[in-house]
């Protein structure tokens, strides 16, 4: 579980710091980080660049997250 929950960790910290600054100048393009990425400025924006806060967000809100993320996080086992 602790592996899993590391891989969409990485995930979701790769494009952090260009959140915190803007937007556009780090980007995830993984599937899974497109995936969530909405997801995680929706829900989350607060936690980011924590990653571990933000992926314990993204469990919080389970039931809201866009379909694509949620199948994300699933095919990881969280």
């Amino acid at each position: 579980m602790v592996r899993k929950l590391c891989f969409v960790l990485a995930l979701l910290l790769i494009p952090a710091a260009g959140w915190a600054e803007n937007m556009q100048s780090e980007q995830d393009n993984s599937p899974e980080g497109r995936a969530c990425r909405g997801d995680a400025h929706r829900f989350c924006r607060q936690e980011i660049p924590d990653e571990f806060r933000v992926a314990s967000c993204l469990q919080t809100h389970r039931d809201q997250l866009s379909r694509a993320c949620r199948a994300a996080l699933e095919g990881h086992g969280m």
